[in-house]
């Protein structure tokens, strides 16, 4: 009897180890297919950062050179202004080739980073997957950049809008504004010492801050991107 009990009782052991051992390979199995899915989902929000950056990157080359272009003008006009100009040789036929910088001032370029990528990233709460955490917090570390050059864009946008707000109290403010000839509007431009201060301060913010930054988000945007390329 005490035999028989005894092989039942190492059976039932038997039993309960097989038990044990096959939950513990589902739950492996769970665990392979729950990092598993994660990788596929990390992997998905990096290739939506990369086709974010290549977006970037392919558009931000021709705002970076508006940009220098500009500054060339600007800096002509703050050194030279009308001063080699007879202002009576403008007129109605070449008026439009003296007052880009009026024009310049009272607009800005635009630079919207895509932030899809970055979006779903900060969301993904599951930063633990082997080899990529490194990767992921450098991406959003990246990402901070785009508060920056909102708020100096920001910047950008007011003063222009005060720029026009500035010239609404002339009576050729018609005129310039639909590009059209008037001689008052040449004088003011020649002659405006708060003009010139204004085309100093558009400077400082456009040109000796926004377009640094787009410089530097060009540069740290192609190493991110060549990373996330050899990662992935």
């Amino acid at each position: 009897m005490e035999n028989k009990t005894g092989k039942y009782f190492k059976y039932a052991i038997g039993e309960i180890i097989l038990v044990v051992i096959g939950i513990l390979i589902a739950l492996s199995i769970n665990n392979w297919n729950e990092n598993r899915k994660s990788e596929n989902q990390l992997s998905t929000i990096y290739n939506e950062v990369e086709q974010n950056l290549k977006s970037d990157l392919s558009n931000i080359d021709d705002v970076i050179k508006r940009y220098e272009q500009l500054e060339l003008r600007i800096e002509k006009f703050i050194t030279e202004g009308y001063s080699s100009i007879p202002l009576d040789s403008i007129n109605a036929t070449n008026y439009l080739d003296f007052t880009t910088i009026p024009i310049d001032i009272n607009s800005f370029i635009a630079f919207d980073i895509q932030d899809k990528g970055i979006g779903l990233l900060k969301t993904y709460n599951d930063f633990n997957t082997s080899g990529n955490k490194d990767l992921t917090n450098e991406i959003i570390q990246f990402y901070n950049i785009d508060e920056s050059l909102n708020l100096v864009l920001d910047k950008l946008k007011e003063e222009s809008f005060n720029n026009i707000k500035y010239i609404e109290q002339f009576s050729w403010y018609s005129d310039h504004m639909n590009m059209k000839y008037n001689p008052g509007t040449i004088a003011f431009f020649a002659k405006s010492k708060i003009f010139k201060n204004k085309v100093v301060t558009y400077r400082l913010i456009a040109i000796e801050n926004f377009l640094p930054m787009l410089r530097y988000y060009k540069e740290s945007a192609t190493i991110l991107l060549e990373k996330i390329e050899t990662a992935y």
